[in-house]
Parts: C-alpha cells; structure tokens; sequence
C-alpha cells in the first residue's frame, strides 16, 4: 500500500485540528471582517498548558485540554478588551485591526518563548520541540488522540449549531454576522456577541494546540507554522461560511498529509520539507475556480437540482 492506515489516522488527527482552527477564523471573519493572525499565538498557548499540566503536575495531557479551552479564551478575550476594542471605538479601519493582531501574536510568541524557558529553568524539564505521544493510550488499534479529538470536535459542532441556531445569544450573533448596524438598531448588544465569537474561537483554537500537544512535538513556533494551513483551511470551504471550515479542515488535512506520503514515496523523501507549498497550491487554487469557497457553489448547485425537481 502506497498509503498506510496509519498515515490515514494521522491525516484525520491533523484535518481535525484545522478544523478546530479553521472554525474559529471563520467565526471571527463573520462577525469581525478581520483576519485574525494572533490565532497562531492562541493555538501554541493551548498546546503548552496541556504540556505543562501533564508534565508539571504529572497528570493525564487530556485532563489538560479545558484548561487549553480556558487558557486560550482568556488570550483571545485580553487581545478584545485591550487591543481590538479601544481601536474599535477610534474608528480604526479593518487593515488597522488586522495589525493589531499580527502585532499581538509577536507580543504572546515572545511571552510563550519567554514561559518555555521559565518552566525548563525552574522544573528541570524539557520545553522546546517536545511532545507527550508517550503518555497516549490505544483502543483497537486506534490511538487515543485520534479517537478523543474525533468526539471532542463532533461534540463542538453540535454545540455550536445549537448555540447559534437554539439560542437567543445564537440568534443575536447571527443577526451581528449578517448586518450589525442593523442588529445594533433593534437592540442587539452587538460589543457582547463579538466577545462570545472571541471567546468561541479562542477556546477552539486551544482544543487543536492541546491535540497538538499529545500528537506530535510542539514548540512556541507551532502556531505560527500552521497559519496559512489554517487559513487556508478557512478559505478553502468559504470565509463566510462556518461549517464549510470543517469541509476545508479535512480537504486541506488529507491532501496535505496524504499527498506528501504519497509523493515521499513515489518520487523520493526529497519532497516532505516542501509539505508546507501544498497549503499554498490549494489555495492558490481555490481562489482561481472557487473564489467563494467550495460550500456557496455547492449550495447554488443543489438550489438549481431542487428547483428542476
């Protein structure tokens, strides 16, 4: 087999931590219309306070991934109130806000090299390019981060569908994603849905670093490596659409995974450091045939089919 089910598995772990990333940009994207770069600082937060916890108090890394969740939430919610929401009020512009973000991403990357170092120098344990596969278990043959990050992201699309569509926090977010003067006009506190879609994308990402954290070695660099993977993964299945993220998570993770095992061993292992180029052809892709994302034609397709019927 040119393709193990072992590089399949794997595939599947890495399409499920972009979509947990993915989910987040999007969300962001449509209710904020600003590309949010400190993602990648959110996501190596959530992989470190796994790390830390399991290591630090000598604890199951999956007892670690709310704290993650919290952890990363907390990121995103200081980057709102401190950094996005003052400039807000002074009118700042969408480019404005963009660097804003690029800027606190380098602000918490250098907080996170910073924390590396403490917990090496003060715990006496490694902190850099390190992982906890070692403390992972097996069930039929099936690593348990595998089957952990599958429920734990079934779980979050359930939650979040019935939180946007079963809920009046939901339904006011939906209103501020679709037209937020005119949300703001019949009363919707549209300061406080933007803060819920932080704290929903911060958590998000901080779910896909604590995965990270337990599959393969992290570093305070991890998010950053992983960002036009994500953002990729947001345009892929339509910036404006937040389930078609998922379908751009496991497009994106499979391809890139798959295709780089494939072409290892087909034309020679000379190929793997040029993983990071196959993001980039997809997206340049994309952008060319399917400028919306692949889930707006799909709809517009299946419009047409129903009609004819």
């Amino acid at each position: 087999m040119i393709v193990t089910l072992g590089t399949i598995e794997e595939a599947l772990v890495y399409s499920f931590v972009l979509s947990f990333l993915a989910v987040g940009i999007t969300l962001l994207y449509k209710t904020t219309k600003v590309p949010n770069f400190a993602h990648a600082s959110f996501t190596t937060a959530g992989a470190y306070a796994v790390y830390s916890i399991s290591t630090i108090l000598n604890l199951n890394p999956y007892i670690g991934l709310p704290a993650a969740f919290l952890i990363s939430t907390l990121m995103a919610v200081i980057l709102f109130f401190v950094v996005l929401e003052p400039l807000r009020k002074r009118k700042a512009s969408i480019q404005m806000l963009m660097i804003a973000t690029l800027a606190y991403d380098i602000l918490m990357y250098g907080v996170l090299n910073v924390y590396a170092d403490t917990i090496q120098t003060s715990f006496k344990i490694p902190s850099r390019t390190v992982t906890l596969m070692r403390f992972d278990f097996t069930i039929a043959g099936f690593r348990g981060v595998f089957i952990v990050s599958l429920i734990l992201l079934l779980s979050s699309v359930i939650i979040l569908y019935f939180i946007l569509n079963r809920t009046y926090i939901g339904i006011s977010l939906r209103a501020s994603m679709e037209n937020q003067a005119l949300a703001e006009s019949i009363g919707i506190n549209t300061r406080v849905t933007l803060l819920i879609s932080w704290i929903i994308a911060g958590g998000l990402a901080g779910l896909g670093g604590g995965i990270l954290a337990i599959w393969t070695q992290i570093d305070p660099s991890t998010g950053m490596s992983l960002v036009a993977s994500m953002f990729c993964a947001s345009i892929v299945g339509g910036l404006e659409e937040i389930y078609g993220a998922i379908l751009g998570g496991f497009l994106l993770g499979l391809v890139e995974l798959i295709g780089t095992e494939v072409l290892a061993r087909t034309v020679g292992s000379w190929v793997t450091p040029y993983r990071p180029i196959i993001p980039l052809l997809i997206l340049f892709i994309t952008l060319i045939f399917c400028p919306t994302g692949l889930v707006s034609p799909a709809r517009k397709a299946i419009r047409k089919l129903r009609g004819r019927g």
